[in-house]
């Protein structure tokens, strides 16, 4: 599993630099757009596209064929994917949790009803990528997947303007932690069922 992960994080590096460069931009506009939530969740969306992005570089140099030749079982090879997706997520949502404190500091004030609910939007749209394009594209593989790709970014996105209309204050002042911390749970179970979902669908394509 250690050799896995250690692939993935050289593919990762050599590969997704633009995500780098993308991250970087989208957090420097985060810090002056206060009533555009956008740019601060859309390094964590990308983020969760990386393991899909991964992916389709394995079936492109037939890595998806020689893994079978290695003692790595189905579940090890779709675990790994999830790991990253983890991994990278988790370090958006830090620098992009960290990006919305410096905001705060910049413009003098400081709101924690405001933060809770960033944090938990970026959490969920980080498990929300891999969650919903991965069993696809095991299934199915990474060019089909590419639709339902396509599909969600544009749903995230017009979800994003709609948000944008209602305003921030909205959506903090009709939830509480409790509420926050049932959207949470409720991402994180999804999330492991997409995990095992992904298994399944990845050992019937061996067999």
């Amino acid at each position: 599993m250690k050799g896995l992960l250690l692939k993935d994080l050289y593919m990762a590096a050599k590969y997704c630099r633009s995500f780098l460069f993308l991250v970087i931009v989208f957090l420097m506009l985060s810090l002056w757009e206060n009533d555009n939530i956008f740019f601060t969740v859309y390094p964590t969306m990308i983020a969760g596209i990386i393991p899909m992005t991964l992916l389709s570089y394995d079936e492109r140099n037939k890595w998806t064929l020689y893994s079978r030749t290695l003692p790595y079982s189905g579940a090890q090879l779709v675990t790994v994917k999830y790991l990253i997706g983890l991994m990278f997520g988790g370090l958006a949502y830090l620098v992009s949790l960290g990006a919305t404190v410096v905001r705060m500091t910049i413009n003098n004030y400081f709101s924690m009803e405001e933060l809770l609910f960033l944090g938990t939007l970026l959490l969920v749209l980080g498990l929300i990528g891999p969650m919903l394009l991965l069993p696809f594209v095991f299934k199915y593989g990474t060019e089909k997947g590419r639709i339902i790709f396509y599909v969600m970014i544009g749903f995230l996105c017009a979800a994003s303007v709609i948000a944008n209309g209602l305003g921030l204050q909205t959506f903090i002042q009709i939830g509480n932690s409790w509420i926050w911390g049932i959207v949470v749970g409720a991402a994180v179970v999804l999330y492991l069922l997409s995990w095992r979902l992904s298994i399944l669908f990845y050992q019937k394509r061996e067999l």
